[in-house]
């Protein structure tokens, strides 16, 4: 990716957006007032600062990262007061930078940098006449500038309503290279929140359309939680918009495909995200009942430093069994209330071809005291005995696990078929959750191997 493409990006990310949460679109329109053609600092331009315009734009770009790294060469904790103090000097340097180069009557490519400065200073009227203009007098201008400057426009005409002229320049990025999947993700966001604020809802169907597919897309690029928020948000406008366009199937379709991406993944965060959507969308809907997903995607290896009562195990091992992950953890009352279930299925399956792994995480502590590795492995030795849990317990150092598999909650339950693919996931200790999940194992142990794993074994 070029320098610029990246630099938008940022931008973007550091800039107000237009987000769907739980059904509603939040207002579009920056926390604080930025519109104004004032320079944001009252300390006047350097005259005598000769440097070029794309100089100038880049040393206002790298202010805050320059400035991070200081702090992280010194070892310095973040501070969300500093932060946002050293953002700040950015907006004001870019504006005293854009009033220098307003000052030289900048022409040609200059004038994009221009428009990039006074986006960085969030003088967002100057930003968009001056990409106007930039678009005008530059016909011939790079790709990679000319995307830049029609995202700006993008971003700015929709957040004063003119969506218009949003939509044209997003329809020229969108048919134009270089672009990124998380700058078309933005844009698209920007014009499908303008249209549901006016309830303009057919206009912004396409947009929130794109926005979900492009979200799929980018979404092997982020992290696991990101990544999540992303697809949600994604899925969640598009859902809305088809709810006000008396299109329930469609929104509900929508859900379960975002449940679908969920298992595919696997991500239990997402999971539990898509389940709440559908009951936002149908509170009277059974999820249960209305989903079967057979996916082919395998889900990550599992991390275990050491096991007790389990010989070390890989998931590709225990292929042609179906697999129960249990991801748990000793002070968890929650996961406690399932382990009577989880050892009568360990107890009903095991020979039929059920393994169930209890994932936790070494902790240094347990019971209010401090505990060596030895001692904790004992510890969780004595937990297993107390409980009368004949199913083995695998122990991580890290919280890799909980980082791939997406789980932000306790117990998480990820069930896996003969074939090694993620099928159900189950959120909670509930009677319902539980119920399902016995369900599912049975419709699992009763589904034959295939023909290759069961020639392999």
């Amino acid at each position: 990716m070029n320098r610029f493409v990246l630099t938008l990006t940022v931008l973007l990310a550091l800039g107000t957006s237009a987000q769907a949460q739980s059904g509603r679109v939040r207002d579009p329109s920056p926390a604080q007032p930025a519109d104004s053609t004032k320079p944001t600092t009252e300390k006047p331009a350097d005259a005598s600062d000769s440097r070029s315009a794309q100089q100038l734009f880049e040393d206002a770009n790298k202010y805050v990262a320059n400035r991070f790294a200081e702090f992280e060469k010194r070892k310095m904790p973040f501070d969300a007061r500093i932060s946002e103090k050293i953002r700040q000097e950015q907006r004001d340097l870019a504006g005293r930078y854009a009033a220098g180069l307003v000052a030289r009557k900048v022409e040609g490519k200059d004038i994009y940098y221009l428009g990039m400065l006074y986006n960085l200073a969030r003088n967002n009227a100057a930003a968009l006449e001056t990409m106007r203009r930039f678009l005008t007098e530059n016909p011939g201008a790079n790709d990679e500038s000319r995307q830049n400057a029609r995202a700006i426009i993008v971003i700015q005409a929709a957040k004063k309503g003119s969506l218009a002229e949003a939509e044209a320049r997003l329809a020229e990025y969108a048919g134009n290279q270089p672009q990124t999947s998380d700058d078309r993700y933005a844009l698209e966001n920007w014009v499908a929140a303008g249209y549901f604020n006016l309830k303009d809802y057919e206009h912004a169907l396409p947009h929130a359309q794109q926005m979900w597919a492009t979200a799929k897309v980018a979404a092997s690029n982020k992290s696991p939680f990101t990544r999540d928020a992303t697809l949600n948000e994604a899925a969640v406008m598009l859902s809305e918009i088809d709810l006000k366009l008396n299109k329930k199937d469609e929104a509900l379709m929508v859900a379960n495909d975002l449940r679908r991406l969920s298992l595919t993944l696997p991500s239990g965060n997402l999971y539990k995200l898509a389940l709440r959507r559908l009951l936002q969308i149908d509170p009277n809907i059974n999820p249960f009942k209305t989903f079967d997903a057979v996916g082919s995607a395998t889900p990550p290896e599992i991390t275990v430093n050491a096991w007790i009562d389990q010989s070390s195990t890989k998931l590709a091992d225990l292929r042609g069994r179906v697999v129960l992950l249990d991801f748990w953890e000793p002070w968890c009352g929650p996961c406690r209330a399932t382990f009577p279930r989880l050892q009568k299925w360990h107890e009903n399956y095991k020979r039929k071809g059920l393994v169930i792994l209890g994932l936790t995480t070494f902790n240094g502590h347990a019971e209010g005291k401090q505990l060596t590795r030895a001692q904790e492995m004992d510890y969780l030795r004595d937990f297993k005995k107390k409980f009368s849990l004949a199913y083995g317990f695998g122990i991580s150092e890290s919280a890799n696990n909980d980082q791939n598999y997406g789980v932000s909650s306790i117990p998480t339950t990820f069930l896996i078929d003969r074939r090694g693919v993620v099928r159900f996931i189950s959120i909670g200790s509930s009677d319902e959750e539980n119920s399902a999940l016995a369900r599912m194992i049975k419709t699992l142990i009763e589904e034959p191997a295939p023909a290759n794993v069961a020639a392999a074994k």
